[in-house]
């Protein structure tokens, strides 16, 4: 019998955006605006290419397949940690994330994800992408400001592989366990 697991595809941070990042996190955590939100785990940061929700445990291989071959073609490229954003909008935050850039490589990288999804019999996203990485959640009804926060140190990182993740909720925050890699640019096997 199959289990259902909770799942997402997203690109890993490296050094020394991951280091960046993190200050970054921790200062807003530490700092005024820290009562106000949720703050993500360090080991928590990365790039959400696809968020996916519950699927079937047995459909892992094949999605990370079809995933693999849509991403294939696509080289390993370099991106950078943009400004502090605040979704939807920094009227009325919900989310506290930087941006990234450059967007269209990335924008690409997860129309390719999308591709191979839908390839493996999940029904398309109807959301639109829009590349960040989630610092924070902001509390509901709590005062909240980006005035005066400080953005990341310029930090680069290499987009390499797209990783099908596991989310596990818990009492500190959700776990991610990485469950299938799959390599920018890298062979496809043609396993059936």
């Amino acid at each position: 019998m199959a289990s259902t697991l909770r799942t997402f595809i997203a690109l890993a941070l490296e050094e020394p955006a991951l280091g960046a990042a993190t200050r970054c996190l921790v200062a807003l955590r530490e700092g005024p605006l820290g009562a106000a939100a949720r703050f993500v785990r360090p080991e928590g940061l990365h790039v959400t290419l696809r968020f996916l929700g519950a699927i079937d445990s047995e459909l892992v291989p094949s999605l990370a397949r079809a995933v693999a071959e849509a991403v294939a073609p696509i080289p390993p490229f370099a991106l950078h940690l943009g400004p502090l954003r605040a979704f939807p909008s920094a009227r009325r935050p919900r989310v506290l994330a930087l941006g990234l850039e450059p967007e269209s490589p990335l924008a690409a990288l997860a129309a390719a994800v999308e591709r191979g999804v839908v390839a493996a019999g999940i029904a398309p996203d109807a959301r639109t992408f829009r590349p960040h990485v989630t610092l924070a959640r902001v509390r509901e009804g709590r005062p909240f400001t980006l005035d005066g926060a400080q953005g990341p140190d310029a930090a680069e990182f290499t987009a390499r592989a797209a990783i099908l993740f596991e989310s596990r909720p818990g009492p500190g925050g959700s776990v991610y366990t990485p469950l299938e890699r799959m390599s920018l640019g890298g062979p496809v096997s043609k396993q059936p």
